[in-house]
């Protein structure tokens, strides 16, 4: 098994892409993500934004994470909403 944190710089000025981080470690972009969700919920630091992936120089860019995540959890959820009123009405629950 891969361990992604080893492929990664500190600070976000140097992430890595996911086909830089497929091609370095010479595994599918799947595995390299689902790599990377299992490094994360095992407790790894590993950042991602539009420049790549990467492990956080410092706490400011661990909170810009967190908090992008949040939103997309919040819109996610928005997104949800109309699909579960459709389900509640069913008798398929």
């Amino acid at each position: 098994m891969i361990k992604i944190s080893d492929f990664l710089s500190i600070g976000e000025d140097q992430g890595i892409s996911l086909s830089d981080l497929s091609a370095a470690t010479n595994t599918p972009e799947r595995a390299v993500k689902a790599e990377i969700l299992r490094a994360r919920i095992s407790g790894e630091l590993i950042l991602s934004s539009d420049r790549g992936y990467y492990l956080p120089a410092d706490q400011d860019e661990i909170r810009a994470f967190v908090n992008k995540r949040r939103a997309c959890i919040r819109t996610a959820n928005k997104a949800l909403r109309p699909f579960l009123k459709a389900l509640k009405g069913s008798d398929q629950m």
